[in-house]
């Protein structure tokens, strides 16, 4: 089994392409594979001078650009995991998940470093610090630890040594979001996160024929489009203190516009207000062919809007899969909106698509525990509402010093990988589709039987008045939370409930909230605990 090495794939696009664009910076600026591979390999020493090589855990807390690339190729030619943690899940969050896995070396932008001092990030653990785009007292530049003159533009010179590691080293510490707890870090190895390439690009239609040019809206999905040797265009977000729902749609279509973008990865929250955006002002991006969504459940109205933004064959793909499984399903604009949508309405849930090439999909019977093996789970026919439960080659088997964490999300399976517990509760329908209807945490068992948000919520959404909704259970009384249309009247939810086309049954309370609470990283799944505070809060004692 092979290692695959980000480093070697960009040396190979330097050396067949030198002058393509590999990293379009906000300010428009171009820089080439030559230019990429040449200063990462000319990093790559003196990473290994610092005292980062194989084996060391490595911060990485560099925002989107050619800088943050070079860093992140340069790590990746020695061999040292990157531990991917995003500051906007809060800074004593972060020193806690940091001093779990007691990282070893830590690169960031100077904020990034005042964060490191001020809350303790990796204190006790932390032994090289290394600072760009700016200077930080105790940190050492990145810039002075560039080596040799590299190759020029126009060959890649000779191959640099790999780096040693195996197959199933660690190439990668992802913490989840923690919207359902404190954050877990999935490890995956270098087999892990060279197959998850794989299937991002075989299902997303990139192969060594085709030069995509992407907007990844979410900061570690940079890697994908140079694995497929593809142009990066560097979107005008700021990563450090905003989320996605906050960047401003008329810059994102400004860029995709100037630059050709052809491909983007974004989360519901930031398509909500650039496809909003863009029927509000009679404005499209031609050049977009594929935009895929993800982070959180993707409505049809939301999928109909950014069809209509896109240019003639555009399409739009709700991907599915948690971080540790990423990606595990897909389902195209098209098929949800003649086929599915209709149903979700209904009180159906909200459908997935298909398992990837790879990737096995199961759905078993609700168990609080941990599933000690494969033979102990409960396989459940189609149409049974279950959890869902996944394996392939692109998905973690574990996290990072957590055996208790690994026993209670995996079950062992004898004849090959383990299987992922996903934590979300849904069914496969007769053409083995997958259909979600909520967390598994979040389902509300009531008097009369249990309750799953996605079989209410897109009901509630149909009327013109709200612009989402949310159920949540306080002491077992199902409650449904409306977000109402911002330029609308404040609706009654009396009435809203009375002109809803399919009847809510046992639901009779109904609560109207300014702007639900949401995640930090995608901005997109509702804080449901935090709602359903908020909820009991407001309810008659």
């Amino acid at each position: 089994m092979s290692v695959f090495v980000l480093a070697d794939r960009v040396r190979d696009v330097a050396r067949e392409a030198p002058g393509r664009t590999a990293v379009v910076e906000a300010d428009g600026s171009r820089r080439t594979y030559a230019e990429l591979s040449r200063a990462a390999e000319r990093l790559a020493p003196g990473l290994r001078e610092a005292g980062i090589s194989e084996g060391t855990l490595t911060v990485f807390m560099v925002p989107p650009g050619f800088e943050g690339c070079v860093i992140g190729v340069a790590l990746s030619r020695v061999g040292a995991p990157a531990v991917g943690i995003e500051p906007s899940l809060g800074p004593r969050v972060v020193a806690g998940c940091l001093r779990r896995v007691e990282p070893e070396a830590f690169v960031g932008i100077p904020l990034a470093h005042l964060g490191r001092v001020a809350y303790g990030w990796g204190r006790g653990s932390v032994r090289v610090k290394l600072v760009t785009g700016g200077t930080f007292p105790g940190a050492r530049r990145v810039g002075t630890l560039f080596r040799g003159a590299g190759p020029a533009e126009d060959e890649a010179g000779e191959a640099p040594p790999p780096p040693a590691v195996r197959p199933d080293d660690p190439a990668l510490i992802a913490f989840t979001t923690g919207s359902t707890g404190m954050p877990k870090p999935a490890v995956f190895t270098h087999a892990e996160a060279g197959a998850m390439l794989e299937v991002m690009r075989g299902t997303w239609g990139w192969d060594d024929g085709d030069v995509p040019v992407d907007m990844p809206t979410f900061p570690a999905f940079w890697l994908i489009g140079l694995s497929a040797g593809g142009t990066v265009v560097v979107p005008p977000m700021d990563f450090a203190r905003g989320g996605p729902a906050k960047a401003d749609p008329a810059r994102l279509l400004e860029t995709i516009d100037r630059h050709g973008v052809r491909s983007m990865f974004a989360s519901p929250a930031l398509l909500e207000n650039l496809s909003r955006h863009a029927a509000a002002h009679g404005r499209t991006a031609p050049s977009l062919e594929r935009v895929v969504c993800g982070g959180a459940p993707v409505h049809g109205p939301l999928m109909r809007r950014v069809r209509r933004m896109l240019g003639p064959g555009g399409e739009v793909y709700s991907a599915y899969g948690t971080t540790e499984a990423l990606p595990s399903a897909q389902i195209a604009g098209r098929e949800v909106l003649e086929t599915t949508w209709e149903l979700t309405e209904q009180g159906a849930g909200v459908c997935l698509g298909r398992p990837l090439a790879g990737v096995s999909a199961e759905v078993v019977g609700f168990v609080d525990g941990p599933i000690e093996s494969w033979a102990d789970a409960v396989r459940l026919p189609p149409d049974e509402i279950g959890e869902i439960v996944v394996r392939g080659p692109n998905i973690s088997q574990t996290y990072y010093r957590s055996e208790e964490q690994t026993r209670a999300n995996k079950i062992p399976d004898p004849e090959g990988r383990s299987w992922h517990r996903t934590g979300d509760a849904g069914y496969r329908d007769a053409e083995g589709r997958l259909w979600l209807v909520g967390r598994v945490s979040h389902r509300v068992d009531t008097k009369d039987g249990t309750i799953f948000p996605l079989q209410v919520e897109p009901i509630v959404n149909t009327h013109p008045a709200v612009r989402r909704s949310a159920l949540v259970g306080v002491d077992g009384v199902p409650i449904v939370v409306i977000e109402p249309e911002p330029d609308l009247p404040r609706p009654d939810p009396a009435t809203i409930m009375a002109e809803l086309p399919v009847p809510l049954a046992g639901i009779t309370t109904v609560l109207v909230h300014p702007g639900f609470p949401v995640d930090t990283r995608h901005n997109a799944k509702v804080d449901r605990p935090a709602l359903a505070r908020w909820a009991e809060s407001r309810l008659p004692r």
